[in-house]
């Protein structure tokens, strides 16, 4: 089997980051008076990640600090880069632009940057999700969600 612990740590470290970023920048969000607010769950799932990436890094590092072994595949690194920035775009531009219209786009770019194939089903499917996720934590969480106000 293939030794991977440093890469194991990297990614460990690299969740741990998007995470905290992730965490202030949902802390940022509107606080509401009643239920937990359009932040409190993007906090919530952030503070897991950060604890998962955390628990990762341990793991790996109580072996001993790894070394990097083997090749590096850059093509797969930017790809990589390139997802966590585009993702972190979606996250500022989500109180400008909102839920409704910056996840379809989201998801859509997301079906298309892993190669889904089936364009169609990609964008109905963005379109579908998003309106679920809203519909059950907009309606039956109460939980408001960003809206558009670029203007």
């Amino acid at each position: 089997m293939k030794n991977t612990r440093f890469v194991d740590m990297a990614t460990g470290v690299v969740i741990m980051s998007i995470a905290a970023f992730w965490f202030f920048e949902a802390n940022k969000m509107v606080k509401v008076d009643l239920g937990i607010g359009p932040g409190g769950y993007p906090m919530f799932v952030a503070s897991i990640l950060f604890l998962l990436g955390f628990l990762q890094v341990v793991k790996n590092v109580t072996k001993g600090l790894p070394k990097p072994e083997g090749n590096i595949n850059q093509k797969a690194i930017m790809r990589t880069v390139v997802f966590v920035a585009v993702t972190v775009l979606y996250v500022w531009l989500m109180r400008y632009l909102g839920y409704l219209v910056l996840t379809p786009i989201y998801f859509f770019f997301s079906c298309c940057w892993f190669s889904y194939r089936k364009k169609i089903v990609a964008a109905i499917a963005s379109i579908g999700v998003t309106a679920v996720v809203y519909t059950i934590f907009r309606i039956i969480f109460l939980v408001p969600l960003p809206r558009f106000r670029l203007f």
